[in-house]
């Protein structure tokens, strides 16, 4: 393979992760309390369902415990200049039986 095809195809993988959406979280905000937050990359549409995508990684958090979610705390932002669009999900989880 020609080393310029090489050179291109790491490039171009490069540039391509770097557009991705990102997520960070779940991260620790208190005593079972976590934050998720989902955040669109490079060139962003914004027609990604951030603040879904995040609500749905805070569930499956929970559920991998055997437990549920209890909502504290949404946030959306669109996207201006210098910014990306983001959601944030503040959340504990609890025991099934606590409704």
């Amino acid at each position: 393979m020609p080393r310029y095809l090489i050179i291109l195809i790491a490039f171009s993988t490069i540039n391509l992760t770097s557009c991705a959406t990102k997520t960070i979280g779940p991260l620790v905000a208190g005593n079972n309390t976590w934050i998720i937050s989902r955040e669109e990359g490079a060139f962003p549409t914004g027609n990604k369902p951030l603040l879904k995508e995040a609500l749905e990684e805070a569930t499956n958090f929970c559920k991998n415990l055997e437990k549920e979610l209890k909502l504290i705390n949404t946030e959306e932002s669109r996207q201006i200049i210098g910014a990306y669009p983001k959601a944030t999900v503040t959340y504990t989880c609890i025991d099934t039986d606590n409704k």
